[in-house]
Formats: structure tokens, C-alpha cells, sequence
């Protein structure tokens, strides 16, 4: 049936009907019901200017062809009600302009094709896609989405999904809502916009998840959302993408490499990876900073950064990782470290752990030293006090070298204190008084040089030696333990 650039005055009926082919090229109709329809060739629909048109169940053997069609409804209808259509082929609506959008649910195609296509919908998703069957690819590049947004619940594409220099808005809802979705290929949309969010939650992409140069923007929050999702390769979110709003990927997989450089974020979005497993997490340039990452439990192979891209809040509890790229020295990583809302041990012991990896043991003991101090300003007071001791006489068993400073210091003080005012023999038959010896037999507790049994201060120079004893059982003490704990840590 063939009726080429014709003018009909009515709706045209073809519901339940049964044809070889139907073409309407060029013509201008008040609408097209061909529910239930079978086509066993193409139904052409061409440049056609029509009011609502329904193939809801309609078998289509051959193509759709809808390229440059007009569609308007009325009211809050669909101008393309087709659920549960199916189509052999593909259905072709390139440059398409549907006021009213389209309604796709549960149907079935070889492709679908809406490139450079406009739709506006003021009730629901401008393009319901909702549990749709595609063998290949869904061509949705430079299409314009006013209202409404794309919904791909549970939706299953064998192929490609295309959505470069797409623009899609939705005032209020997701620009692209597809939880559940499954892509045999990747999502492609570069220099995409989406004032609305993108919502993948649970979505599995078997290649790339492709945002490079896309702007997401909303007003609910979450920029992009996808929790749980899977990507087979990369997830793009750089080279001048422009966030506004929070990046969620909790428990998400990533194989490849999560990219987020060279992004803008505004001063109020978040990055969430709790729980996430990812290749590579590169966050080495950001134009503008998030307010905080939350990389709580995740599992990452590498992370490559930079001390300019690092936000004011760093949540890194459990985090678990394998590499960072660049090595920096144990200062600069503990700026890192610093950034969390309490004090956890293990990022600390990670960290320390990574650098003997290296083989880099002064940068261990630094980040031990530095978990020490963390923990020592959410201690009591007592701990506390003794804390600023063991960290100013050996840095926790860190800089052992302090000890023989002090040691050295305060037997210098005891030796000239004690060579100006020597002390009394306490026998006849002591030995020749020696203060070097003496001062080292008040400070040391485990040395016994005979000085101290054979002499007995007097005066004022008792309370030097019992101060100095007293000293030199706390540097003992002090030492001992903070030995034992480094040497314990360490795995020795």
C-alpha cells in the first residue's frame, strides 16, 4: 500500500490489518492506529507529518522509517505509542521531530536510530525505552531531549549505545535514567549534556562508559549515579567535563581505568567509591575540586594523583591498594592522610606498608611516626603526656638516634655538676671518684660501674642524682618500648 504525499482529512486505520508493505511517504494525516498490525515488509513513514501514531504490538518484518517525520499528540500522549512492537529490522528516525516522544516499551529491534532527532515529552521520558530488546546499537548522537529525559530501565542493547553531542533535559528527574541496563558494547557520550543526572544503577556495560567533554548537571544531587555498576573497561569523566553535582559509584567495578581528570566539579559535589573495585583510579588534574572523596573500603590496583587534586576531606578507611603513581615523599603523602573526619590506623599501616614495598624504610617510619601523633591527640590526658614523651625522646622508637642524644646530653650535665661538687666515698677503700662513670651509673639502670654504690651525694647534688636516675629509667623505658613497637610493626 503505497499512498505517497497524500493529505488525508481523518485518522488513518490500520489496526489488526495484515500487509506486504505500507508506505506514506510525504504524507499529512491526523494520525496512524496500526495496533496489532502485521507488516511482512517496511512500513515507511518518511517525512510524514502525522498526529499520534500507535503500534502498540505491531510486527514489522522489514524496517521503520520515520527520518525526518513531524509528530505531534495531543495532550499528555505519546506522538509514537509502540509497546511491545517489534521490528525484524531497525527503526530509522533520523532528524525526527516528535512533540510528544516516544513511547518504546518492552519492544524489540535490530537497531534504533533517533540521530540528530528532537523530542519533548511534558508528562514522562520523552523516549520510554523502558525493558527494550536491541540486538545492535541504540543511535541516539546530537539528539535534543527538552523535556521528559531517556529511561532505559532494565533495557538490554547487544551493541553500542551512541549518545555524543546529545542534549537532554529533565526539570524534574533523571536526564537519563537506566537502571539495570545491559550494554554488550559501551555508552558513548562525549560532549553530551544532561541537565537532570544519569542514573546506571546496577547497569553492566561490557566496554567503555564514555563521558569525555560531557556536562552533568542537576538539581537532586546526584550528577551521576551508579551504584553497583559494572564496566568492563574505562569510565571517561574527563578531558573538560563539567560536574555539577555528586559522582555515586558504591560497590561499583571498574576493569579499566577510572578517569576523572582535567574535570571541573563544583565546590559542593562528592566522589563516592565506597566499597568500589577499580584498575586504575586517575585523579592527577582537576580543574576545580570536589569537597571530598570517599574511597572507604575500595580496592584499587593504582592510584595515580597529584597534591594539587587532593579535596579538604579524604575519607580512606580500608582502602586497599596496590600502587601510587607519582612516589612522592612520605610528607607530601601524609597531607593525604590528614584529611579524614577521625583517626583510623589503617590507612597509616597501608601507606607504611607500600613504602618498604619500595624499599623507601626512613618514608615507613615517617607514616609510623605520623599515625603516632595522629593518635595521640584523641587520647587521654595521661596518654597524651606521655605521648609528647616518647615522641620528643625517640620519636615513638622512630628516630632511635634521639635517644643518644639525650643520653649523651644528660650525662654531660651530671658529670659537670658532679666534677664541681663531688660526691662523698661511701667506704674507706673506695675507688678513685670518676664523674663520667658515675653520671652513667645514676642515668643507665641495666650498668653497673661501681661508681654509684661507692659514692654518696650530698647537699643539693642528691636531687641530682635521684632526678637523674628517675631520667634515665624513663629514657630506658622509653626506648625499650618504642624499639619493641617498631621492630614489631615492621615484621622482624
Amino acid at each position: 500500500m503505497a499512498l505517497v504525499d497524500c493529505r488525508f482529512e481523518s485518522l488513518v486505520e490500520l489496526s489488526d490489518t495484515s500487509l506486504r508493505a505500507v508506505d506514506l511517504t510525504g504524507s499529512s494525516l491526523p494520525g496512524l492506529n496500526a495496533d496489532r498490525a502485521r507488516v511482512e515488509g517496511d512500513l515507511v513513514l518518511v517525512r510524514t507529518i502525522s498526529g499520534a501514531i500507535s503500534l502498540f504490538r505491531a510486527d514489522v518484518a522489514g524496517d521503520v522509517w520515520l527520518n525526518g517525520a513531524e509528530l505531534a499528540s495531543e495532550g499528555t500522549g505519546y506522538a509514537l505509542r509502540a509497546p511491545q512492537l517489534h521490528i525484524s529490522g531497525g527503526l530509522y528516525a533520523r532528524s525526527v521531530n516528535a512533540s510528544g516522544g516516544f513511547n518504546l516499551w518492552g519492544a524489540e529491534a535490530f537497531t534504533l536510530e533517533l540521530v540528530e532527532g528532537r523530542l519533548s515529552h511534558v508528562a514522562g521520558p520523552a523516549l520510554r525505552c523502558d525493558g527494550i530488546r536491541l540486538a545492535q546499537d541504540l543511535h541516539c548522537s546530537g539528539v535534543s531531549i527538552d523535556g521528559g529525559g531517556i529511561s532505559l530501565f532494565g533495557a538490554a542493547i547487544g551493541g553500542q549505545c551512541w549518545l555524543n553531542r546529545a542534549e537532554i533535559r529533565n526539570a524534574t528527574g533523571w536526564a537519563i535514567n537506566a537502571p539495570s541496563v545491559r550494554v554488550g558494547g559501551g555508552i558513548y557520550g562525549r560532549s553530551m549534556t544532561a541537565h537532570g543526572g544519569v542514573n546506571l544503577f546496577a547497569a553492566a556495560i561490557g566496554e567503555s562508559l564514555w563521558l569525555s567533554g560531557s556536562t552533568l548537571t542537576s538539581d537532586h544531587r546526584h550528577a551521576l549515579r551508579a551504584p553497583g555498576v559494572r564496566v568492563e573497561a574505562n569510565l571517561e569523566l574527563h578531558d573538560g567535563a563539567t560536574v555539577a553535582g555528586d559522582v555515586t559509584l558504591p560497590r561499583a567495578e571498574v576493569k579499566g581505568t577510572l578517569q576523572l581528570s582535567d574535570s571541573t566539579f563544583t565546590d559542593s559535589s562528592t566522589i563516592d567509591l565506597h566499597a568500589a573495585t577499580v584498575g586504575i583510579l586517575n585523579v592527577t588534574s582537576l580543574s576545580t575540586l570536589p569537597s571530598a572523596f570517599d574511597l572507604r573500603a575500595a580496592t584499587i590496583g593504582r592510584i595515580d594523583d597529584s597534591p594539587a587534586s587532593r579535596p579538604l576531606r579524604i575519607e580512606l578507611d580500608g582502602l586497599a591498594y596496590q600502587d601510587l603513581r607519582p612516589v612522592l615523599p612520605a610528607d607530601q603523602r601524609l597531607a593525604w592522610l590528614d584529611r579524614g573526619d577521625s583517626y583510623n590506623p589503617q590507612p597509616y599501616e597501608r601507606l607504611a606498608a607500600h613504602y618498604r614495598q619500595l624499599g623507601h624504610d626512613d618514608d615507613a617510619r615517617s607514616v609510623q611516626l605520623a599515625r603516632h601523633r595522629k593518635r595521640r591527640s584523641s587520647s587521654r590526658p595521661s596518654a597524651r603526656l606521655w605521648g609528647y614523651f616518647e615522641d620528643l625522646s625517640v620519636g615513638y622508637g622512630y628516630r632511635p638516634g634521639r635517644a643518644l642524644i639525650w643520653l649523651v646530653t644528660l650525662t654531660s650535665v651530671v658529670s659537670v655538676i658532679f666534677t664541681a661538687v663531688p660526691p662523698q666515698p661511701a667506704r674507706t677503700n673506695s675507688p678513685a671518684f670518676q664523674p663520667v662513670a658515675y653520671a652513667l651509673d645514676l642515668i643507665l639502670p641495666v650498668l653497673d660501674l661501681g661508681q654509684e654504690k661507692a659514692f654518696v651525694p650530698s647537699g643539693d647534688t642528691a636531687w641530682v642524682a635521684w632526678v637523674s636516675a628517675v631520667a634515665g629509667w624513663l629514657l630506658a623505658t622509653t626506648v625499650i618500648s618504642g624499639l619493641t613497637r617498631r621492630l614489631s610493626r615492621s615484621g622482624h
